[in-house]
């Protein structure tokens, strides 16, 4: 009878032990993937953005979270729910959603000028011109705004297209559903394709 030779006999156990090390590994990886996934979806909001109104700091289909419980402030990109607004236009089916950048809060008071926006925060005595690398064109002029307490004045920031507060006023803070994550804002590519893998036909 013969016998078969020690050294594979303890080749396949190595083999057999460092498969089983890879499949270990990649079910942790698995579950950890999974985990995280779980507690982004319960504790953020996904949303897609739709149009050209913040070109260029956010385009058309990029996917991004939203903090559904943190408190907006001034220079945040924020979504708000213009359901209930017809001057918002939409198809009318479902809840309608708009995605720009705080520029004043309550107690503020706000207007542009050849093409600069001033802003005087609450409790100031002077206004101030905003320093707004983000902002895509010059914002036309408008009048002096002045901000209610809770309530919040947004722009676009493509102000050459971009329907907000500029014409619409401003909106009450209940009707902010949350603030963009600065995690989103610096890795919009990698939670587009995150979405796109493990939530295909949203982005």
């Amino acid at each position: 009878m013969a016998k078969r030779p020690e050294f594979l006999n303890e080749r396949e156990r190595r083999e057999s032990r460092v498969l089983s090390a890879v499949l270990t590994a990649a079910c942790i990886l698995l579950v950890l993937v999974f985990a995280a996934d779980l507690y982004i979806t319960n504790n953020f909001l996904l949303v897609i953005v739709d149009g050209s109104s913040m070109k260029n700091t956010l385009h058309d289909g990029d996917a991004l979270y939203i903090d559904v419980h943190d408190t907006p402030e001034r220079g945040d990109i924020i979504v708000l729910d213009v359901t209930d607004y017809p001057e918002y236009p939409h198809d009318g089916n479902g809840v309608h959603y708009i995605i720009k950048r705080v520029i004043a809060l309550g107690g503020d008071e706000a207007y542009a000028e050849d093409g600069v926006v001033y802003l005087k925060k609450a409790g100031d005595e002077e206004f101030s011109a905003l320093e707004e690398p983000y902002a895509n064109d010059a914002t036309e002029s408008f009048s002096l705004v002045k901000v209610q307490e809770e309530e919040v004045f947004f722009l676009g920031d493509n102000r050459g297209n971009s329907l907000d507060a500029r014409t619409n006023g401003c909106l009450p803070l209940s009707d902010v559903v949350g603030v963009v994550t600065s995690f989103s804002l610096a890795h919009k590519d990698f939670i587009a394709g995150w979405v796109r893998f493990w939530h295909p036909g949203l982005a």
